[in-house]
């Protein structure tokens, strides 16, 4: 089994964090990253399940962007939640 590819995020305190890629996903032409952070303490036991929007910058290289309509929001979650059910 290969090794999800990881990368650093930047979480909502400032403070930046390992995450590791799930999957990527589209829903309805949008592209979706799903990853996971693990929560300091319990390494691998409490980890949040996050999502950002897939964006090609002007060089072609794909950006992560914070998902900022309530629609696309809740298809995501929604994937989630039947991915981890």
């Amino acid at each position: 089994m290969e090794e999800n590819q990881k990368f650093n995020v930047q979480i909502e305190t400032g403070e930046i964090k390992e995450a590791e890629l799930l999957t990527v996903v589209e829903i309805d032409q949008k592209q979706y990253a799903i990853y996971m952070i693990d929560n300091d303490e319990t390494q691998g036991e409490n980890v949040d399940i996050l999502a950002s929007y897939v964006i090609k910058d002007d060089e072609g290289y794909d950006q992560l962007v914070d998902i900022d309509d309530a629609e696309d929001r809740e298809k995501v979650a929604e994937f989630i939640k039947n991915l981890i059910a």
